[in-house]
């Protein structure tokens, strides 16, 4: 009885990381999106969803169910090609449509809606889970190394 009592505390911050981490990963998927004054300095493009597959309950999205849709995208240029858009960006009744993407960020190769809103607070539930986590972990693992 007292082993387990001694092996709780070093559990738990196991635990709590596990479930930091999974939250994290997960509020990634909202930070989707541009501020309306950042549009103005990114290239643009349409995009045209061709399939969409909901992967979950766990994936590289997160927890939960999401829609992950391949879409051919056709830059200024005309230049094609095929990108996969995750955390439900689209959705089945989205195939056929075209909508206006701009490019991710600086130096990315990808590309993200231009319809959809900054989400500040996912980049910081973010920022605290993955980084929360991973001092969770670490704490967790070191104590039970310790032993």
């Amino acid at each position: 009885m007292a082993g387990s009592r001694t092996k709780t505390p070093v559990l738990l911050p196991i635990f709590i990381g596990v479930v930091l981490l999974l939250a994290g990963w997960t509020a990634m998927n909202f930070r989707g999106g541009v501020a309306p004054d950042d549009i103005a300095d990114r290239d643009e493009a349409t995009a045209t969803v061709n399939t969409c597959e909901e992967v979950g309950p766990l994936s590289l999205s997160g927890v939960g169910y999401w829609w992950s849709c391949r879409a051919t995208v056709t830059t200024q240029d005309g230049d094609s090609y095929d990108q996969v858009f995750n955390g439900s960006q689209f959705d089945p009744d989205d195939r056929g449509e075209q909508f206006r993407v701009v490019n991710a960020g600086q130096y990315s190769n990808s590309w993200t809606r231009a319809d959809i809103p900054a989400r500040n607070w996912a980049t910081v539930a973010t920022a605290i889970g993955l980084i929360g986590g991973a001092i969770c972990l670490i704490m967790g693992f070191r104590g039970l190394l310790r032993r």
